[in-house]
Order: C-alpha cells, then structure tokens, then sequence
C-alpha cells in the first residue's frame, strides 16, 4: 500500500542577521491514510516547522510533500489554498477569535468558502455534538476552560471535512485530565471520519497513548522512525533514550495506555 503522506529529503532554514539556521535537514517520512502517526522531540528540534511545512504555512527551501496524488510543494497559490481547506489544523494555544462565538469560531471558515447559512448551521451543531459542547454553542471563549477551548479549535479544523488534521502540540497547554479528554476526543475523531492524524508533541505519553507510529526528530534530523512500542522498548536515538527515562519516571505515578502501548 502506497503511503497517502509522503515527504522527501525536506529542507529547511532561517536567516537572521547573516546567520543561517538549518531547522530541517533532509526529512523523509511516509504515513499512510488513518494513521494517527506521531512526531516528537524536545523544543527546537523543528517539529513544529516540519508540521507547517507540509501545509506550507512554511515555505521549504527543498524537497516534496505529496497529499495522495497531489504533490503539495508544487502547487501555485490558488490551488494551494483550495488543497488547504481539507488539511485541518490544531493549535497550542488555541487561535479562537474571542469577540466571536463558539458557533461563530467554527462556522468561519465555512463563511470563507460560501457555505450556505443553513448548512453552517447544520455542520456547527454537528460538529459542536462530536466535541461534545453542544451547551456551549453561544459562549465566547472566555468563558471556556482550555480543555473546552481546544474542543472548539478541533470542530473549527474539522469545518471542511479535511482528509488531513494537523496537531501542533495540541495539549501542551493543558492540564493532564484535559489532555487526556482531548487525547480520547483525537482517537474517537480517527475512528470516526477515518481522518489521518499527524501529532506534533514533545509530551511521550501523549505519543504513546494514541499513536502507533512516531518519528523521533532531533536537531532538524529523523533519528529513528517505526512503531511506537518498538521504539519505546528500544530506542536508538538521544532523544528516544533521554524521552523512554522520562516516561519511566512519569509512569510511576500515572497509567496510560492506548494504541501505540507497551
């Protein structure tokens, strides 16, 4: 089976002051369609720069990123934009417009693309029932706890039907009981729409929980790549050695368990 998201010898650098900083160094890496595949590393590895990347919020300076048939990296703007509209993304720290709505958060991107008013109406009450805030429909995010925010950021990446749902360290900003109900929320969406999932996180445990595959970044480099219980039971990267330490530690105190366990 030929992998739905291909990525190949991906290149990436930032220039400040006459200086240059090779975020990503020749990334390759293959997922197939329904995966929920995970992508962790400590801070500054460039996870979060390859993420982008593929949706090229970020230009990369080489290399291809194929969505299925559609090779991503060499579309023109406007057929850029149309693809983008089914690659959903997830935030940090949430991107919610705070003088709108729950409603009026997720149905923003519909307006975008001329949805009819009533099917904006059906798709956000759908949607608000699969994140399960159907109560809080007409609240302003405000009001919202960061579990609840990240809900609302989910249903609004979810507006367009996307194919592809980008996770940017999703729970990074949450408390762990929030993390884990956004975890859940992640796997039931995966088993749900059947959407591919690319999780970007620095948190091993919330790798662990739902992805049965990761890729271990380190300095702009995959230093291994496969299943995540293999990797967690033998790690040949720094990282995956310095992350499998930490998890130990972590597990004393706390359980999780899911589809990438050991």
């Amino acid at each position: 089976m030929s992998a739905y998201i291909r990525i190949k010898d991906l290149h990436k650098s930032f220039h400040n002051k006459g200086e240059v900083n090779h975020v990503l160094s020749g990334i390759d890496l293959e997922i197939n369609k329904g995966e929920i595949y995970g992508v962790v590393g400590f801070s500054g590895a460039g996870k979060s720069t390859l993420v982008r990347c593929i949706n090229r919020l970020e230009e990369p300076d080489s290399g291809k990123v194929w969505i299925g048939d559609t090779e991503i990296t060499a579309l023109n703007k406007k057929q850029l934009t149309l693809r983008r509209q089914k690659i959903g993304m997830i935030f940090q720290q949430f991107n919610l417009f705070d003088s709108m709505t729950v409603s009026q958060n997720i149905a923003y991107s519909l307006k975008l693309v001329g949805t009819s008013k009533k099917q904006i109406t059906a798709k956000v009450d759908k949607l608000l029932e699969l994140v399960g805030l159907s109560d809080k429909k007409n609240a302003y995010p405000g009001s919202l706890s960061g579990g609840q925010k990240q809900r609302v950021g989910i249903a609004r990446a979810l507006a367009n039907d996307p194919d592809v749902l980008l996770s940017d360290e999703a729970t990074s900003a949450l408390d762990p009981v929030s993390t884990l109900s956004i975890l859940d929320l992640l796997e039931h969406i995966n088993d749900e729409l059947g959407v591919t999932i690319i999780m970007i996180t620095h948190e091993l445990e919330a790798a662990k929980r739902i992805c049965k595959k990761i890729a271990v970044l380190e300095n702009g480099v995959i230093t291994e790549k496969g299943n995540t219980r293999d990797i967690f039971l033998d790690p040949k990267s720094n990282t995956g050695k310095i992350f499998l330490e930490v998890y130990k530690e972590f597990s004393q105190e706390n359980t999780f368990t899911g589809g990438g366990g050991i």
